[in-house]
């Protein structure tokens, strides 16, 4: 559902995704696919129950191709907002049908649109004010240490807003603890004007409609 994987985009596919956090120092800090092969080998009902979907055994390539599988069953479908746009008028509350209509007044929809609400684009912070990175780190850079192109400096993926209420903090950083903070800060320097603290209440019960129902994946499915 998002074009490019990461918040610049570095990864084109999940299984490229999908085969950075284990090697990352600060994530899974495995030193190569090797020590990664040595630890699986170690556990036989996994080590089984990969060899009867991959006979060739434990490879880097395989083992992120099956996280890319696993990582396909991670949707969330029939969230209040999607029953709601299947007719259904009580799905959202009053508050939750406002807080929609300022979303789109606001023009939140440009960018966080279609299935996912986002993940279609890269757009840089600070559209209508200069946005105060302090001082700008590597991971400020955004969508340029990829391309190389001066126009991509500073430009982020536009992050699905699916389950959003779920998932603080915010931003590329994660410096952003709060959904309210979230929304002020995007109204305030993208959209460049400040609502009254009902509307802002308005907007994030709206972006909590977008929690959905995550099924497990059960096998023979």
């Amino acid at each position: 559902f998002n074009i490019e994987q990461f918040w610049d985009g570095r990864a084109s596919t999940l299984q490229e995704q999908a085969g950075g956090p284990p090697l990352n120092p600060i994530e899974m800090a495995s030193k190569s696919w090797g020590d990664i092969i040595n630890k699986l080998d170690k556990d036989p009902v996994l080590k089984k129950d990969f060899l009867a979907v991959y006979p060739q055994g434990f490879s880097g390539e395989r083992i992120t191709d099956a996280i890319a599988e696993f990582e396909k069953t991670l949707i969330t479908p029939d969230a209040p907002f999607d029953n709601w746009l299947r007719g259904d008028e009580d799905a959202l509350t009053a508050q939750q049908k406002h807080g929609y209509q300022l979303f789109k007044d606001n023009k939140c929809a440009t960018c966080h649109g279609g299935i996912i609400l986002g993940g279609r684009s890269f757009e840089p912070l600070g559209l209508k004010r200069d946005f105060n990175f302090g001082e700008i780190t590597a991971a400020d850079i955004g969508r340029m240490n990829v391309t190389k192109e001066v126009r991509d400096k500073l430009r982020q993926k536009v992050p699905g807003l699916r389950n959003v209420a779920l998932t603080a903090p915010y931003f590329h950083r994660g410096d952003v603890p709060t959904l309210d903070g979230a929304v002020k800060l995007m109204l305030r320097y993208q959209v460049g004007t400040d609502l009254a603290q009902k509307d802002i209440d308005d907007i994030v019960a709206f972006l909590h409609s977008l929690t959905g129902v995550y099924t497990p994946y059960q096998p023979g499915q």
